[in-house]
């Protein structure tokens, strides 16, 4: 049993795209899309969405699933408020890029900026769009700091790539 537990420790410390992951519906109630997040992400619920952090505290992603082209702006206007606001976050307006893409058979959408805080230091935020279906449309806020953030980005693909809508 002891080496069992020892090799299954093993494994998923060498191959961590094997770790645990929870495939979560959004909303919870009539869902119109799922999506898998590592379970050391820690994902929790808020009132409109789910959080999620990765484990080293270097991006953060909050997904939400809207209806209209008025929840989507106010989705961005709360959320670089939040940001600036409450987290003394600095969002340079003049880096403002958007891109539309293809990924895994899924169209996107994303508007993103370079940042900076004192605590984290220089980082990228941002939005991703897709429609998961029935004039729904998955938002992803994110946050991901610049440094060290291509320890992650392998695990933010997997869970970008991991959203299906739900019939």
């Amino acid at each position: 049993m002891k080496h069992t537990l020892i090799a299954a420790t093993l494994v998923l410390t060498l191959f961590p795209a094997l770790a645990p992951a929870a495939t979560i519906k959004l909303p919870e109630e009539k869902p119109a899309t799922t999506i898998t997040v590592p379970d050391d992400w820690e994902p929790e619920e808020s009132d409109e969405g789910i959080l999620a952090e990765s484990p080293d505290n270097v991006a953060t992603v909050y997904f939400e699933v809207v209806g209209t082209e008025k929840e989507m702006d106010g989705v961005i206007e709360e959320s670089i408020k939040w940001l600036t606001e409450d987290h003394k976050v600095t969002v340079n307006a003049a880096t403002k890029a958007t891109k539309d893409f293809e990924e895994a058979g899924r169209k996107w959408s994303r508007i993103s900026w370079d940042a900076d805080s004192k605590e984290w230091g220089p980082a990228v935020v941002g939005f991703l769009f897709t429609e998961v279906g029935g004039g729904k449309v998955l938002t992803i806020t994110y946050w991901i700091s610049k440094k060290d953030s291509e320890k992650n980005l392998e695990t933010l693909g997997k869970i970008f790539t991991s959203v299906k809508s739900v019939p």
